[in-house]
This record gives C-alpha cells, structure tokens and sequence, in this order.
C-alpha cells in the first residue's frame, strides 16, 4: 500500500483506513465457488470484471438491479448449449449436479444485509488488488476507469435498498459509505495514473 500512497494516490489510503471495518468481522461473503472464479481470474482485467460480476448477481438477486441484455443472450445460449449437451447424453456425473453458470439461486443462503456486504468486500478487494498490481508496477489504468463506472452505475441502485432492521440499514449505509469514497478515491487516482495509449483487447 505505500507505493500507491507515496505518489498521493488515496485508493489505497482509504483502502487501508477502511481495511479494519472488514477484518473486524473478518466474514468471508462469497463462496467457494465464487472464491474458485476469483482465483481463476489471475490477470488483474479478468479479476477485476469477475468481482464486479459477483457483486452484480447481488443486486440482481435483491432485485435492485436488471440483468442486460448482453447477460440475457448469454444465459440463453449456455442454456441451449446444456440442453444439446444432456440430448447427446454428453452429461457426466462431475456435471451432472452442477448448477447453471449464471444461476443465481444459491444466494438464497445469505441474507439481504450479507449480500450487501458482499457488494462492499467487492469494492473491497478490487481496490486491493489494484493497489497490489499498482505496486508492481502494471497498468491500472483500465482497472481504475471500469471502478469508477462500476460504482457510477451501481452506486445509485444500492441506495434504493429499503432495509427492515438494524443489521440491513447497517450494511447498508456501509455499502454506500464505501462506494461513496471509493467512487472519490478512485477520481483522485485517475488524475495520478496515466492514461495508457494501447487499445483494449
């Protein structure tokens, strides 16, 4: 975190003074399967987009949020693809009882103030791991601009959350405490980093 923090870049500073709120509780809210997918996502522009897609199945799930159309289309082809699969009789057992990729209803395990927080360890985590890639000094650069729309789209949409007790509304006003100051962090480090002049792949 001082590389980051020797070049005024706040992501990191307030990465490291928000760091002791989630360690407190020290609860991890994703899954194991969640944990393999991040895990798999070695390169900081596939680890990034994953914990954003997590923490939209989140939303989605609370029904804060609508699936794209984009996400749609490709539910409905892996869905093709698995109804061939099982007519060709391709289906194993180590398939046989794995659950859709973009299915959603395993998150019926936590509750809605955990699934808030898992939106929180989200933003969380990236920040680290930008920091991290920061440090060794690789690009982040593309890293930082997709934060700062995650939390530009998504931010709005957590607000809308109407929390029944206290352990929601806490959760709550965390998740929005963290994207707020994310969200300004992350401004102030897109005036530090430069820009990249190499296209996207």
């Amino acid at each position: 975190m001082h590389h980051l923090a020797k070049v005024s870049l706040t992501l990191i500073l307030a990465a490291s003074l928000t760091a002791p709120v989630l360690s407190a509780a020290k609860k991890d809210y994703f899954t194991e399967d969640e944990l393999d997918l991040i895990r798999d996502a070695q390169e900081l522009s596939a680890r990034v987009p994953t914990y954003f897609k997590l923490a939209e199945r989140r939303l989605i799930f609370r029904g804060l949020m609508e699936k794209s159309p984009q996400q749609i289309e490709k539910e409905r082809k892996e869905k093709e693809k698995r109804e061939k699969e099982q007519k060709k009789g391709v289906e194993t057992r180590a398939t046989s009882n794995k659950a859709p990729i973009d299915d959603t209803s395993y998150l019926d395990n936590f509750t809605p103030a955990e699934l808030l927080r898992g939106y929180t360890q989200a933003l969380e985590e990236v920040t680290t791991n930008i920091d991290d890639a920061y440090s060794r000094k690789l690009d982040v650069r593309d890293s930082l601009e997709d934060l700062a729309k995650f939390i530009r789209d998504t931010l709005p949409l957590v607000e809308k959350f109407k929390p029944k007790n206290d352990s929601e509304r806490l959760a709550l006003q965390d998740a929005i405490d963290k994207g707020k100051q994310t969200a300004a962090d992350t401004k102030e480090a897109l005036n530090i980093v430069p820009k990249t002049e190499k296209k996207r792949k």
